[in-house]
């Protein structure tokens, strides 16, 4: 077989999907494994089973890997990233929540606790199939900029989630040391260290994405003298931002610590999810 051949079947078969859209079921079995993954992780605490929690952690491994499947697949489908409707975008905040947990596991050797990220996760999943439609082919042509635009946003919406799901955790373990109290829900927290060291890197994550976001946002919405439907959004992400840097730079004087900077950054978050809903585009 040529390669021109193999090259012609090929686009064939990328052009087949379109017959084979993915369904509610698909998203909604997706989120099943993160549900499993969330309740495996708050029995092997209950009953101090290490091979419960072992096995919980990779069906969250397992579920951010059926959801990167499906999302590569439905891309496809689009021609275009899954950035384009509140479905997609709920689909995009979820793998951006799993991935990030991974990778801080697996760079900084920093586990957040999976059944919070699982439960986040089946949470955006079971959304997203509520609000799914019915296929509709996208026009991604000469817009990579936004495309930037709205992925470097979506991964900061996820970094900040995924710190106040940081400082959450971190209140909750502070307060049982505080009570004495180490049984039920509090044996589910990492330590207090970690969980102060990674909230300051990803906070700092979290403010470079959101500029970077704002920055092309702003200047497409200027060059294009685009309706002044996008000022609210622009405006909330830009309160978000601010919030975020500040409490950064009070983080870096020293200013912030410990549970204080755990209630700053679930502060800087409500900004952050307004912004998300401004960012959310109309459905179709």
């Amino acid at each position: 077989m040529s390669h021109h051949t193999y090259f012609f079947r090929m686009t064939l078969s990328v052009a087949d999907l379109s017959t084979y859209p993915l369904s509610k079921g698909c998203w909604q079995g997706c989120a099943a494994v993160f549900l499993a993954a969330a309740l495996l992780d708050w029995w092997s605490a209950k009953n101090e089973a290490r091979q419960l929690k072992n096995a919980s952690l990779w069906l969250l491994r397992g579920g951010w890997l059926m959801l990167t499947v499906m999302l590569a697949y439905h891309g496809l489908r689009a021609h275009t990233l899954p950035i384009n409707s509140p479905a997609e975008v709920l689909l995009s905040i979820g793998w951006g929540l799993t991935g990030l947990a991974g990778f801080l596991d697996l760079t900084f050797n920093h586990r957040l606790p999976t059944w919070a990220i699982a439960t986040a996760a089946a949470l955006c999943l079971l959304a997203a199939s509520l609000l799914w439609a019915p296929f509709l082919p996208h026009d991604a042509s000469g817009k990579p900029l936004i495309a930037m635009h709205v992925g470097a946003a979506i991964l900061a919406y996820c970094v900040l989630a995924a710190q106040a799901l940081n400082s959450a955790a971190y209140l909750l373990q502070h307060r049982a040391l505080e009570r004495r109290q180490f049984g039920g829900i509090y044996s589910l927290l990492p330590a207090l260290v970690p969980l102060d060291r990674i909230g300051s890197q990803m906070l700092g994550a979290a403010v470079w994405l959101l500029g970077l976001a704002l920055a092309i946002g702003a200047t497409d919405w200027v060059q294009r003298d685009l309706p002044p439907l996008g000022i609210p959004k622009l405006a909330a992400a830009l309160i978000a931002w601010s919030a975020a840097l500040f409490v950064t730079v009070q983080r870096r004087r020293n200013r912030l610590s410990g549970a204080a900077f755990a209630r700053a950054s679930l502060l800087a978050f409500i900004p952050a999810l307004i912004a998300l809903y401004f960012s959310l585009p109309a459905a179709k």
